[in-house]
């Protein structure tokens, strides 16, 4: 097993710095060669054990049962709320000490063929909503440069307000993000006849996959989305890259699944792992949840302005690990 994004050096640099966290090794006596990573948070929310936190997924990269179950049995050893979200170990997926919510789907692209052969496979009624774009002035181009992540936080922070009432990632993260990974970062934009940004995706190229990690738009009447992540499926291919990684998505989210599933060549079924410690009771970390959830609504309010709800994020978004 090897290891992914978010097991990269660079992702967790990154997270280390914007986040005022610490990811931490363990590696198992009965594997030396293998690691886990974890961090141990404590804060407002209550102590807890993630592995690892701000990351989609996050496999230990170990290969025997023997190296997962000393990992797993560290995290526990901390006596703490432990929360692991694997993307394909089969050792921790089968381990029933962890309490298993499926409440997640993956979904990936096959780029090996090329973009013409994905562009193929789409029906017919997909392929003239692709079309319409460029009919309406819409053109992308793909971009490593910061003035460009800005301007896909700006419309992050937007869509994340006003679509799903939550608060975005502050822009340091992706400053930081942008500084380790260079020019494997890439910001595709959407933009008008007018040269005015009207949504974008965010994609980072790691170990031969592509991955999908971020989008956002705004609230206009083109819908380039499907045109957009055509043209990523092609420039991930001219990358020479095997599989776009689509990410994760929550099962209550209908919309976002059909989407994914119009250009995806293989979808999983993901598994979050949890483990507490028996009568483990946090009653101030569950009043101190509620009462961030309370300063989101407030906070992501229609009234309030955009500068205040993105230095809301910067403030706030630390404690959602």
């Amino acid at each position: 097993m090897t290891e992914s994004l978010f097991q990269s050096e660079s992702w967790r640099q990154a997270v280390e710095q914007s986040f005022d966290v610490k990811i931490l090794e363990y590696a198992p006596v009965t594997e030396p060669e293998g690691v886990g990573y974890y961090a141990v948070l404590s804060d407002l929310r209550g102590d807890r054990v993630v592995s690892t936190p701000f990351s989609d997924v996050c496999d230990p990269v170990l290969h025997t049962a023997e190296g997962w179950r000393e990992f797993a049995d560290h995290l526990r050893s901390f006596d703490l709320p432990v929360t692991i979200r694997p993307f394909e170990h089969a050792n921790a997926l089968a381990d029933d000490r962890f309490e298993h919510r499926r409440e997640l789907l993956w979904h990936g692209v096959d780029l090996t063929a090329g973009g013409d052969a994905i562009w193929d496979g789409l029906k017919s009624k997909m392929r003239t909503a692709i079309r319409r774009a460029p009919k309406q002035g819409i053109t992308f181009r793909f971009s490593s440069a910061m003035a460009d992540v800005e301007t896909f936080h700006a419309m992050h922070v937007r869509l994340r307000k006003s679509k799903y009432r939550m608060l975005a990632q502050p822009l340091s993260f992706f400053a930081a993000l942008n500084d380790r990974f260079g020019d494997r970062m890439a910001v595709l934009l959407a933009e008008d006849a007018d040269g005015d940004p009207v949504a974008a995706m965010v994609f980072f190229a790691w170990d031969g996959i592509w991955y999908y990690k971020f989008s956002a738009s705004y609230e206009r009447s083109y819908r380039p989305n499907s045109a957009m992540l055509m043209a990523a499926c092609r420039e991930g291919a001219d990358r020479g890259l095997s599989l776009m990684d689509m990410g994760r998505s929550d099962k209550d989210q209908p919309g976002l699944i059909d989407f994914k599933r119009t250009f995806a060549s293989e979808e999983r079924e993901l598994a979050t792992l949890h483990w507490a410690p028996e009568d483990h009771d946090d009653q101030a970390g569950a009043e101190a949840s509620r009462t961030l959830g309370a300063m989101t609504a407030l906070l992501t309010d229609p009234s309030v302005p955009d500068e205040v709800t993105a230095d809301s994020g910067a403030l706030l978004y630390k404690f959602f690990g």
